[in-house]
């Protein structure tokens, strides 16, 4: 028979498995007579859990970008401004020694609507007629004598550059948590001032960013809903903030304002909407209330108010009427600048609010 016709001899089985495959075999099973592959695995485990830690602690300490949706919550509250294309602060990058420099925003130059005394950043998809808003009538109004303002914090721990007079020791990049120096301090100006313009307002001082950064817009929601359930006569909650605008190579830039020669931190209202999703009927009627307090104060003291921020996102604003987010500088300014612009903002917030009742 042609050698191309003869058949082939049965293959031997042992045979057909390839010389490393039979080394790794015989290795996996001196691991197990051994003890040696439990060991392994339990090591392998231990890593995986170390490293998760550590993922989650970076996570935690890091401030998320600016417009990203935190899985937990809502988007961040920084805004940056189209002067600075630089990430946000981050306690896990080393940045030089600071320098701040100070800017102006008014709206008169960039992509703004409005006029005067009245300007709007609209990052939503929505077309806003500034001028029928302000003509509109909102349902903003006191009533009784019982609590009526709610002053808390999303992000309490913020806080400003040192001063010799407002010195601390940072618990994170721009961040304590020793409420003398945040932004809880400048709550307690508004919530005083408020106060003594007859207006019953008390104030929520929990940090509802630490120890957890990730998640604060819900705790923030917890915390309005605990306040309202006990005080259900609460009209307004106002959530005041501090901005962030820093560079990359560290640079700091304050907001300021000239209130009779004095710098002043400038203000800005954050208006959120239902653009991201959320159930939120009344931002225009937010938004409305916010354009009006926003002129007010601009005409009291012009160039006190940057240009209102309209957002997709509602930051907890769908609780009450008029609820709003107020910006209160930067990282850049110190907590003097800051604690001057609160009371303009708070006796502004009190003659406007009077005026209704």
């Amino acid at each position: 028979m042609p050698a191309r016709y003869r058949r082939r001899s049965p293959r031997n089985p042992s045979r057909a498995i390839p010389g490393q495959a039979l080394v790794l075999f015989l290795f996996a099973v001196l691991l197990l007579r051994t003890g040696w592959a439990a060991r392994i695995e339990t090591s392998v485990r231990e890593s995986g859990r170390r490293f998760e830690a550590a993922v989650t602690k970076l996570a935690a300490a890091s401030e998320p970008l600016p417009c990203l949706i935190d899985p937990d919550a809502e988007p961040s509250q920084s805004v940056f401004e189209s002067i600075l294309p630089a990430p946000p602060e981050s306690s896990s990058v080393s940045l030089p020694p600071s320098e701040t420099r100070a800017v102006t925003i008014d709206g008169t130059s960039g992509d703004y609507d409005g006029s005067g005394a009245v300007y709007i950043k609209n990052q939503t998809d929505y077309t806003v007629d500034v001028s029928a808003l302000l003509k509109a009538k909102d349902p903003v109004r006191l009533s009784g004598d019982q609590v009526q303002v709610l002053v808390m914090h999303t992000h309490g721990t913020e806080s400003y550059t040192p001063t010799a007079r407002y010195n601390y020791t940072p618990s994170d990049t721009d961040r304590t948590t020793d409420c003398d120096y945040n932004v809880v301090r400048v709550g307690r100006e508004i919530t005083r001032i408020l106060n003594e313009k007859g207006i019953k307002t008390i104030h929520s001082e929990t940090l509802n960013d630490s120890p957890a950064y990730s998640g604060s817009y819900n705790r923030a929601l917890e915390d309005i809903s605990a306040h309202i359930k006990e005080n259900p006569s609460i009209k307004l909650v106002i959530d005041v903030h501090r901005d962030a605008m820093v560079t990359q190579s560290g640079v700091k830039y304050k907001t300021v304002a000239d209130v009779g020669g004095r710098e002043t931190a400038q203000l800005m209202l954050v208006c959120g909407t239902d653009g991201g999703g959320l159930v939120h009927d009344g931002w225009q009627d937010n938004l409305s209330f916010q354009l009006k307090l926003q002129q007010a104060l601009n005409t009291a003291h012009p160039g006190l108010m940057r240009p209102l921020n309209l957002r997709a996102a509602r930051f907890n604003q769908h609780v009450t009427p008029g609820s709003m987010l107020v910006e209160v500088g930067t990282t850049g300014n110190t907590l003097e600048e800051a604690l001057s612009s609160a009371r303009l903002f708070a006796e502004g917030l009190a003659d406007l609010l009077l005026e209704r009742t």
